[in-house]
């Protein structure tokens, strides 16, 4: 737990700080305000809660040597000249300009004002003069035709661009690769059909012996005679032997039993 003595004690740094940061702006008889810095200028008009300089005179336009014409518009309308393009690209936030005095036949800021920075509004109207090439050459606040610290009035400058290092981006889970489904089993291959035994040749039967060709009809010349004598000699036989009454052949001898 704090101390109150403590707490009481940061509550007056505090206060004291805060006196100090806003000790740099000092204010002429109107309000107006005027800044040590330009930085300090710059920040108060970012922050949006500084009061733009107002003019309380009125003086009409004076084209000077060099100068052909002029034309009224806002602040922040005007192109921003090449030379005090390295602080800003437009007069769109307004200008942080050192308050300048009075000079040929115009005034400048108050003198609790002159060589401090004076925040101009981009709304503020002004006065552009323009050469006979319709170049604008000048710029003052149209009101009163008064000087600023230059020919142009400083821009505000553009807010630091603060350089951040890229974020790294979360890692990205990476998705397990899908396991493979196993290759499914080679079909049985088909053993191939046993060889057809080759046809076995009838046997050839053996040519007949010479008898049988007899028997079927091949008799040779020579045989068949021989056949032919056999069968004319068995009657012959017969009939020598068949005869029971003694009687004799023709050749025989007669003779008793």
């Amino acid at each position: 737990m704090n101390h109150p003595l403590s707490t009481f004690g940061a509550a007056v740094a505090l206060l004291s700080l805060l006196g100090t940061a806003t000790a740099a702006a000092v204010k002429d008889r109107h309000g107006n305000v005027g800044f040590d810095t330009a930085a300090e200028c710059d920040a108060a008009v970012r922050s949006g809660a500084v009061k733009f300089y107002e003019s309380f005179t009125t003086k009409p336009p004076l084209v000077r040597p060099g100068e052909a014409r002029v034309k009224a518009m806002t602040l922040g309308e005007v192109p921003v000249p090449q030379g005090q393009s390295s602080v800003a690209t437009s007069y769109a936030a307004g200008a942080c300009d050192l308050g300048a005095g009075a000079s040929g036949g115009r005034d400048g800021v108050g003198k609790e004002l002159q060589g401090r920075y004076v925040p101009y509004s981009a709304a503020m109207p002004v006065n552009v003069y323009y050469d006979k090439a319709n170049n604008p050459v000048r710029v003052s606040m149209k009101q009163c035709d008064n000087w600023f610290s230059g020919r142009f009035p400083r821009p505000v400058a553009a807010a630091a661009v603060v350089q951040r290092a890229a974020p790294v981006p979360a890692p990205v889970a990476v998705a397990p690769a899908p396991v493979p489904a196993p290759a499914p089993a080679p079909a049985p291959v088909a053993a191939p059909p046993a060889p057809k035994p080759a046809p076995v040749a009838a046997p050839v039967p053996p040519k007949p012996a010479p008898a049988v060709a007899a028997a079927k009809g091949g008799i040779s010349t020579g045989a068949a005679i021989g056949i032919g004598a056999a069968l004319i000699a068995v009657p012959l036989l017969l009939g020598n032997h068949g005869d029971d009454d003694g009687a004799t052949g023709t050749t025989g001898t007669t003779g008793t039993r």
